[in-house]
């Protein structure tokens, strides 16, 4: 059983927690540590106690919510595969990006955005290794010897587009008067809704 934080660690977590929000709201580009150090309610030379600048901060940002999405999907691929895991992997996913949803909003801008700056690159990093991984979770489940690479693909796509897109969707929820995305009942309707799509990819 782990301790109670330290100051310290709290205070590094409250840092990374209001940089994720900030991220996600404006980009690597135009976030900067004093704009993350006043929403934490600190001095900016206070953040360079815990990271030595906005790169390595927004890469813990990045490692913080995405090793967890990489851990789980290696834990799928090393279970025993078979169609009820496939069909839960969303919900696990859904359930991680619940606890930090911006992350969705970073994902497509990095996708959708120039490379070149370091926010990007960090971000670009992660993206090939988690649909790496998915494409050879892909490949482990498929039972059709012909299907290809390019199939393969574009199942990961759109496992990814339909899972992240819904945290990215909370103006047409509003339009809907349906609440939050993070409302218990919201997530839960949209978990059993991707277990009945996962089924379709399967079987495409």
């Amino acid at each position: 059983m782990t301790g109670k934080m330290t100051k310290g660690e709290r205070t590094r977590q409250r840092i990374l927690d209001a940089a994720e929000g900030l991220f996600g709201e404006s980009g690597y580009d135009n976030t900067s540590l004093r704009d993350v150090a006043e929403r934490v309610g600190i001095k900016e030379p206070g953040i360079y106690n815990h990271f030595r600048n906005k790169e390595a901060l927004y890469r813990d940002v990045l490692t913080r919510a995405l090793q967890p999405l990489a851990d789980v999907i290696s834990e799928t691929l090393n279970s025993g595969l078979n169609e009820r895991v496939l069909q839960d992997l969303p919900g696990k996913i859904t359930d991680l990006l619940s606890e930090h949803p911006a992350m969705p909003g970073l994902f497509h801008q990095a996708l959708s955005g120039k490379s070149g700056d370091a926010g990007q690159v960090a971000m670009e990093d992660w993206l090939q290794r988690l649909f790496a991984q998915g494409e050879s979770l892909w490949e482990a489940l498929s039972v059709d010897p012909a299907s290809d690479h390019k199939r393969i693909t574009l199942k990961m796509i759109m496992m990814f587009n339909a899972v992240t897109g819904y945290f990215l969707s909370q103006k047409i929820l509003d339009q809907a008067q349906m609440g939050s995305v993070l409302d218990p009942e919201n997530l839960a309707a949209q978990k059993q809704l991707m277990a009945g799509v996962m089924q379709v990819f399967a079987d495409a």
